[in-house]
């Protein structure tokens, strides 16, 4: 289905729209951590991720009805922080507009908008927060996480089919002939969280730049993986690799050059 190979149109835009964002909410003070150097602050993220995940699993299994309402809330302050360091308070009115849109339509393409919004809004908080160190810490031990969590405890599965049956914002949709090709915006979000910080903290525009076609490369690897077996795979030991990779060639071509 070559459809899929459309998503990595997202992962770019995802990464582009965060470092023009980064600026912006560098100089609106939004980073998440005080100190960007501190390597527990991957530690922080990772409780983050597995205790949110934790939860909507219990609420999946016991109270299925309470996940819109509270993804549509955490939608809603997401879209609002996306937009605030440019109309500032006004940004009530277009995150108010996009949740009405995608809660009356459930259109795929104001699936992919939103999707698209979040997703950058989140890689540039967490990009302009932590240094590059802590953040290849944080993407090896989501790499590793993703893996068992897909191949092992299988729980990853679970939660990926019980949102998307939704059409919750969480996934980047491409509509097919025989069924829709879908990628988590995590995919996206976590490799570019380098990009933006190599980008915010580093000194030369190579590091940012090979970071992000790595990711890039990445991507394509896991899409023809997906195609050639059409099962799940975990896409970021691949994704996070990639781009640690692609962020230590660019510092050795920094050096070099």
């Amino acid at each position: 289905m070559k459809e899929r190979y459309l998503l990595g149109i997202f992962y770019i835009m995802t990464g582009i729209i965060a470092l023009t964002m980064s600026t912006p909410f560098s100089e609106a003070g939004m980073q998440a951590f005080e100190d960007t150097s501190d390597i527990s602050n991957s530690l922080y993220y990772i409780l983050m991720i597995l205790g949110f995940t934790a939860v909507i699993l219990l609420i999946i299994k016991f109270r299925k009805s309470l996940i819109k309402p509270l993804f549509y809330l955490l939608l809603l302050i997401t879209y609002f922080y996306g937009f605030l360091p440019f109309i500032g308070i006004m940004s009530v009115i277009p995150s108010l507009i996009l949740l009405y849109l995608l809660i009356k339509t459930r259109h795929w393409a104001i699936i992919n908008l939103s999707a698209v919004i979040i997703g950058a809004t989140v890689t540039s908080i967490f990009g302009i927060s932590m240094e590059p160190i802590p953040v290849m810490i944080l993407l090896s031990v989501l790499a590793l996480y993703d893996y068992v969590a897909v191949y092992k405890t299988k729980h990853m599965i679970t939660l990926a089919d019980s949102i998307s049956e939704m059409r919750i914002p969480v996934v980047f949709i491409i509509p097919g002939k025989e069924r829709d090709a879908i990628m988590g915006v995590g995919d996206a979000v976590m490799p570019n969280i380098l990009v933006v910080s190599g980008f915010v903290f580093g000194n030369c525009f190579l590091i940012p730049l090979v970071t992000f076609v790595s990711g890039i490369a990445g991507l394509y690897l896991l899409l023809r993986m997906v195609e050639k077996s059409n099962e799940a795979h975990p896409g970021l030991p691949i994704l996070n690799f990639s781009a640690i990779g692609g962020y230590l060639l660019g510092l050795g071509f920094c050096q070099i050059f």
